[in-house]
């Protein structure tokens, strides 16, 4: 029962945080950014015992495109077919903007309640 309750919050946590780091990766990129790459990023960044499930990936992106947050083109590839690179929009930007303010602001009030608690380590 443990390890399912463990599962559940793993998987909720996961979700909005997958969402904030793809946002971040395609931002940080200095030109459209296709999505092996992203993924790339994501796995090599990824803190020991986190996954990226490239299969997630792809949906995503998608959503966020369709939501306003990403634009892609058809970047001609000299390895293979056209590949499909993002960048954010003006709006994509400013929910990255207020994610990051979020994370940043709940991360120091977790650590800060976390910090209280005795015995864990």
């Amino acid at each position: 029962m443990a390890g399912d309750l463990s599962e559940k919050l793993q998987r909720d946590l996961s979700v909005g945080t997958a969402w904030l780091v793809v946002l971040a990766a395609v931002a940080r990129a200095e030109e459209p950014i296709h999505g092996y790459e992203i993924a790339r990023q994501l796995a090599d960044e990824a803190p020991e015992g986190i996954t990226f499930k490239q299969g997630t990936l792809y949906p995503m992106l998608r959503s966020m495109e369709a939501d306003g947050l990403l634009r892609s083109t058809l970047v001609p590839s000299t390895e293979g077919p056209a590949r499909k690179c993002f960048v954010l929009t003006a709006e994509g930007k400013r929910v990255l903007a207020a994610w990051t303010d979020t994370w940043r602001r709940t991360g120091r009030w977790v650590n800060r309640i976390l910090g209280g608690i005795d015995g864990l380590r």
